[in-house]
């Protein structure tokens, strides 16, 4: 159909996979000591920088131990050996800061790697014109953009990602397995392990970008760029498997979410990566159907809402069989988790404590932040005040029945909120059980779900029930707040989570006082008396028997009811952007991100009502 394309009746299937055999007749003679050289860093520095990276990185697991020199031995271009390990460098001189072998060595600092490895990258990737680049400067590729990623999901993060999703196409990343046939556990002993390990990197390599373009498309609520329909590659194996040549049957990520944890618990595959990316997949469904396609453009019909609560229902039932289904070595179950790296004398392919603990952290966060979207919308939804306006409509005897849900008794919204609140507490229990600095040892994502569950904490001290202890609310924003300033000090990049948390405190506190008023007092909210949040002296509930918000009409349910001029949200419009006095809250423009939009879903249309 397109003459000016090759003719191609078939995508081309990495069956016979690349050695590194196939590229040793234009290699140029690279070695440690020429990228040593290249980098201006001593033979000591490299080595430490490399032990570094394989001890602490846990985000993503793409090469094994002992793999990276074999690679400098076939490469074509100095570029190619100065991009991947500038790179590598970029995620473990972070690691290395402050040490005294990095002050005496003058190790260059992770910002100058990065930039580094993104210029020999775009040099190298600029040589090979039309051709499809070699592999591992996708692998490079894959770790300048976690870098970028790490500091914002803005334009050039954004781009760069683009970049490696469509080189992983261009190389048929997303079909590896594409001609797979599960092989009987009798005939197991005679599969090539040797090729089997190689397509595993390749497996990995894909679901590094996978996991990457979820994350930039949740955070900036657009589509992701991988297409759901066309992957068959199989969701990875353990790293022990792996690095041991141990050939283990896996699955695929199927698309409807129903099947997933039943394909992957009956493949035997306990890899943590692949139950991690189930979950996350399950989040990234439950975020398409609260954020659904056009709500940022137009409003939803109410009928949206019934539907809604059907599919989050569903998403809550295939959540709760995926973590039951858990492994119990991945599950979290209140252990303390001390991130201790594995002892300095065992080899880099035995296991390792730290990967262990970060797979647990991730994927018991993920789990919660599923949890928190699921609930999160089923609150907004079911909330009293959104049913008003449609109350005070007459129905129409001959038109259908009405769509909106019905208000909710006090027991369903004390089980909402309480569903809702559990998600929050479960991330302050394993942040309160992990160790002081697990910050850096675990995926700097998942800063982005502490910063969710600081925000509930915030907004249940407004709306939730009376029966919520708001000084304990306090204590775990503390704690989630110094955490986060964890992440910020180490990671760099991420000064926003602070700015857009006090921007809600200020915003929900703002609903209890109104300026010129005296902190503290009650406030007139359009004739309703406004019980102020504070102690009772004893650490318990707020003062007053009733609602937070309180007044005429207020259902006895447990629910704070803001009906009138102050706070008539319109949860159709997600993504719309509020106004405080005038100025616009998003200071840094319209790229300045909210996490998974839990600003905008807390604070939507408040603009016009103070």
């Amino acid at each position: 159909m397109y003459p000016s394309h090759e003719a191609q009746t078939r995508p081309q299937t990495p069956s016979n996979v690349e050695t590194l055999h196939q590229h040793r007749d234009g290699a140029v003679g690279i070695n440690i000591t020429s990228v040593c050289a290249a980098l201006k860093i001593s033979r000591a520095t490299y080595d430490m920088l490399m032990e570094s990276y394989f001890t602490n990185m846990t985000s993503f697991s793409l090469f094994r131990p002992g793999s990276i020199e074999p690679k400098f031995a076939v490469m074509q271009h100095h570029s190619d050996a100065e991009a991947l390990v500038a790179a590598m460098f970029s995620f473990s001189a972070r690691h290395c800061l402050g040490t005294d072998m990095a002050q005496a060595s003058g190790c260059p600092s992770p910002s100058d790697f990065a930039q580094i490895a993104s210029s020999q990258l775009d040099k190298s990737v600029d040589r090979y014109g039309d051709m499809p680049p070699p592999f591992w400067l996708l692998q490079a590729g894959i770790l300048v953009t976690f870098y970028q990623l790490t500091q914002s999901v803005r334009s050039r993060s954004w781009k760069k990602l683009g970049d490696c999703i469509r080189y992983a196409y261009d190389i048929n990343l997303h079909i590896v397995d594409a001609n797979h046939e599960p092989t009987p556990a009798g005939e197991r002993s005679t599969v090539n392990t040797k090729r089997w390990a190689l397509l595993e990197e390749r497996r990995r390599v894909w679901w590094a970008v996978w996991e990457m373009d979820v994350f930039a498309s949740t955070i900036r609520r657009l589509p992701t760029a991988i297409d759901s329909s066309l992957n068959l590659t199989m969701l990875p194996v353990p790293d022990s498997c792996w690095f041991n040549e141990t050939y283990q049957e896996s699955c695929f990520l199927d698309k409807d979410c129903s099947l997933r944890w039943k394909h992957l618990s009956q493949s035997g595959n306990q890899s943590a990566k692949a139950w991690f990316i189930v979950v996350n997949s399950l989040m990234r469904n439950t975020q398409r159907i609260v954020y659904p396609a056009g709500s940022a453009v137009h409003s939803l019909p109410d009928r949206h809402a019934e539907k809604t609560h059907d599919e989050l229902s569903i998403m809550a039932n295939c959540l709760y069989c995926t973590i039951t289904s858990l492994p119990a070595r991945l599950s979290y179950q209140g252990e303390t988790l001390d991130f201790k790296s594995r002892p300095p004398t065992s080899p880099l392919d035995t296991p390792n404590p730290r990967q262990d603990h970060a797979d647990k952290y991730a994927i018991h966060l993920m789990t919660q932040l599923c949890r928190f979207m699921i609930y999160h919308h089923k609150i907004c939804a079911r909330a009293p005040w959104l049913a008003a306006p449609a109350a005070a409509t007459t129905p129409n005897p001959h038109g259908p029945p009405s769509d909106t849900l019905e208000p909710p008794t006090a027991q369903q919204a004390a089980s909402e909120w309480s569903n809702y609140m559990n998600a929050s507490d479960e991330i302050i229990t394993i942040v309160r059980s992990s160790a002081r600095d697990h910050p850096r040892h675990v995926n700097p994502f998942l800063a982005n779900t502490l910063w969710f569950a600081a925000a509930a904490q915030c907004a249940c001290r407004v709306f939730g029930p009376p029966a919520f202890n708001r000084r304990l609310m306090g204590s775990n924003v503390d704690l989630l707040k110094l955490t986060i300033d964890h992440f910020v000090v180490f990671w760099g990049g991420m000064e926003s989570l602070r700015g857009k948390l006090a921007r809600i405190e200020t915003r929900l506190q703002s609903l209890l006082a109104r300026p010129g008023e005296e902190a503290g007092g009650v406030v007139d909210l359009g004739g309703r008396a406004v019980v102020p949040i504070h102690d009772d002296g004893g650490g318990g509930a707020v003062q007053g028997a009733g609602p937070m918000l309180v007044g005429p009409g207020v259902p006895a349910n447990g629910w704070a009811d803001p009906r009138g001029p102050y706070f008539v949200p319109n949860l159709d419009d997600f993504t719309q952007q509020f106004t405080m006095a005038g100025q616009n809250l998003y200071t840094s423009g319209s790229m300045d991100f909210s996490p998974f939009g839990m600003e905008e879903l807390l604070m939507t249309s408040l603009d016009t009502q103070m």
